[in-house]
């Protein structure tokens, strides 16, 4: 789960808590994945340093460097350029992890690596050059102020970064409802210097996350997904701040048919905060369930 020992062209990522890595890794025993995270300021740093041209020939498809180039708020186009280098990291490690090093040079792969997003707005990988017996792992993106995180995994599956704001707490009758609110309260109450904006970022990210990952027939609103168990996960707070860097929060996707909602209709994630934000990864298993998509 850790980034390569290679940096391509001054990309610095950033590690998430080893605790968290470790939650991911035993939560989701199932899968094959990877995860990717990029300080966007180190990224900003770099770009005024006139090597923007030299990142996008390394890191970007000709066709996404065209899209690039159309992007001119400053802030989107940090944004879109972030997230699909953390797209690329995940899936060349990913790829690496299950079929070895390749004998193309890693530059030249990754620009061959091309991130083409649907209608519906969910992100998937196309490679010419991947020989026919290996297989592209889904993907998810996500940035929020300072960072652009993504995971590439075996199943399809979903990724969130959500910074802490107290504008969280005005708006969180959109998303959290008043038994969501005392389950948080309930479940993370060991950990006391939680204040509310950290629960609720929390519960952002994993419901954003359970949106991403699984393709519904019908988006559902943050109100169709109710959280309705937290679990601890043994030696997931960070033995060197001592907050939370994990736990397991289980969501009911409602979708309108409550009555009819059984236990396939619910998702695990596994959310954490790290610097200041909160972060939820859930990966989706590969067995069907009524009114989902897991293609």
């Amino acid at each position: 789960m850790a980034p390569s020992d290679t940096h391509y062209q001054d990309m610095h990522f950033s590690s998430l808590p080893d605790p968290f890595v470790m939650s991911i890794n035993n939560c989701f025993a199932w899968a094959h994945l990877q995860t990717a995270l990029l300080d966007l300021e180190c990224l900003r740093t770099v770009i005024a340093h006139d090597k923007e041209k030299e990142i996008s020939a390394d890191w970007l498809h000709q066709d996404e460097q065209k899209r690039l180039q159309s992007l001119h708020h400053e802030k989107r186009h940090l944004e879109w350029l972030g997230g699909r280098i953390c797209a690329k990291q995940a899936a060349m490690q990913y790829l690496d992890d299950r079929y070895g090093k390749q004998t193309l040079p890693a530059t030249k792969r990754i620009s061959q690596l091309q991130i083409i997003t649907a209608t519906s707005g969910r992100p998937s990988l196309e490679y010419t050059a991947l020989p026919a017996d290996q297989g592209l792992p889904h993907i998810s993106i996500s940035h929020s102020r300072g960072y652009a995180l993504a995971v590439a995994a075996s199943s399809p599956c979903g990724v969130d970064i959500q910074a802490v704001s107290e504008t969280l707490i005005r708006v969180k009758e959109r998303f959290c409802t008043g038994v969501e609110e005392k389950i948080l309260g309930q479940g993370l109450h060991s950990f006391d210097k939680l204040p509310p904006p950290q629960h609720l970022a929390l519960l952002w990210a994993a419901k954003e996350a359970v949106k991403k990952g699984a393709l519904f027939d019908h988006m559902p609103g943050f109100l169709d997904l109710v959280l309705t168990h937290i679990e601890q996960i043994p030696q997931a707070v960070s033995p060197t701040t001592d907050t939370l860097a994990a736990c397991l929060f289980t969501l009911d996707y409602h979708g309108g048919h409550q009555e009819s909602c059984a236990s396939h209709c619910q998702f695990q994630v596994v959310v954490g905060l790290h610097q200041g934000y909160g972060i939820g990864l859930c990966i989706i298993p590969p067995q069907p369930s009524p009114g989902i998509n897991y293609a």
